[in-house]
């Protein structure tokens, strides 16, 4: 491939490197072992204050390596942890790299073929959300999932602080309420599945307060108005950074170019050497002149004259044809081994206590001895 096409000629050399490093460093996600869930409940509690009181409870059965520890996601990172029991024997805040949720530590490693039980209590905020225009409350929510373990029972209560009846509408039918409990269940989800609940409610006399709930239209608005000025903000300062780059190439090119043909004029065997070497350079690239006479070269992706081939082309044929300098092993990877990291959609992994090991794409053939 000719290293002068157009979109590689203008790519700055700051931007390349920072896509390179991001490639390079970015770990390896990985369990320390296969699992699946035997059986998964998730109850909730909405209180008066707008906030959710939420008591999950985990079945889990190693099938393969070990466990010490896992995690599951929450339905946002607004939330206190209130207890935990049974085999956990911590519970801790786990919001990073897009995944919101705790690390449950526990008792021990487990081992292939044991079994463990988890369960932890989270006060949820921004979960129960006020439709003000239509005189609603709503909850949509879905359990954190793993997208690497089956789950054999999956369970949602919803204790109703009002009447059944209230509901203006109620997705998926549940199987059962009783004593105001609303149940959903489903049995053999697939590794990935996702199990969504939707209710609203025309009954919001148990609400005191919303600092636990998001107004339809408020809060959410402004996070998503906030993220699209973010992101805005960031490809203008892009864009800026690839004009002022092209800008200061180009005058570079110009002035590389200009001292070419100053040469060229000043001395006649210069300008020999360099018209002989564009000749055989268009007769290598088959390039034939148009009814102007001009030469125009589709990698170079504009028309060319001797002085532009000498003073930048030939130059960039050099640098293709020198060989790469050898690498060591070090890369961005210490070694070529990179702890792994653990946030996975949804619910989580499992253990990465461990360090998985990879190969650095620099560093295959050269590894440190």
């Amino acid at each position: 491939m000719r290293v002068f096409k157009p979109v590689l000629r203008w790519l700055p050399t700051g931007i390349f490197t920072l896509i390179l490093l991001l490639v390079v460093v970015l770990p390896i996600s990985a369990d320390t072992g296969t699992y699946r869930i035997l059986d998964y409940v998730v109850t909730l509690e909405p209180q008066s204050n707008g906030q959710v009181r939420m008591t999950y409870e985990q079945q889990w059965q190693v099938l393969s390596g070990d466990i010490p520890w896992v995690t599951v996601g929450l339905p946002n990172s607004k939330f206190s942890i209130e207890s935990y029991a049974q085999n956990a024997s911590q519970v801790s805040p786990e919001n990073s790299s897009g995944f919101t949720g705790v690390r449950v530590d526990l008792d021990e490693d487990y081992q292939a073929g044991q079994t463990f039980s988890i369960k932890f209590t989270v006060l949820q905020s921004n979960l129960l959300e006020r439709l003000t225009q239509e005189s609603k409350w709503r909850i949509n929510y879905t359990p954190g999932w793993y997208d690497r373990a089956t789950i054999d029972h999956l369970q949602i209560n919803l204790v109703s602080p009002v009447d059944y009846q209230t509901y203006s509408s109620v997705s998926p039918m549940p199987g059962s309420v009783s004593n105001n409990v609303i149940t959903w269940e489903k049995s053999n989800l697939s590794a990935g599945s996702r199990f969504n609940i939707i209710v609203e409610c025309t009954d919001g006399s148990f609400l005191t307060a919303t600092d636990g709930m998001t107004e339809q239209g408020g809060t959410s608005r402004w996070v998503i108005l906030g993220a699209v000025i973010a992101v805005a903000f960031v490809i203008f300062m892009i864009v800026l950074a690839v004009r002022r780059s092209r800008q200061t190439r180009d005058e570079a090119l110009k002035a590389r170019i200009a001292a070419t043909e100053k040469a060229m004029a000043e001395d006649a065997a210069k300008k020999e050497e360099v018209e002989k070497g564009f000749r055989e350079y268009v007769i290598e690239e088959k390039i034939e002149p148009d009814e102007q006479g001009r030469y125009y070269d589709r990698g170079y992706g504009d028309y060319i004259t001797p002085a532009i081939w000498a003073a930048v082309i030939m130059g960039q044929q050099k640098q293709q044809n020198t060989p790469a300098p050898a690498r060591s092993c070090a890369c961005a990877c210490v070694s070529c081994a990179c702890a792994c990291a653990c946030a996975c959609a949804g619910g989580g992994a499992a253990g990465c206590a461990k360090k998985s090991l990879h190969e650095c794409q620099n560093c295959v053939g050269k590894k440190e001895i």
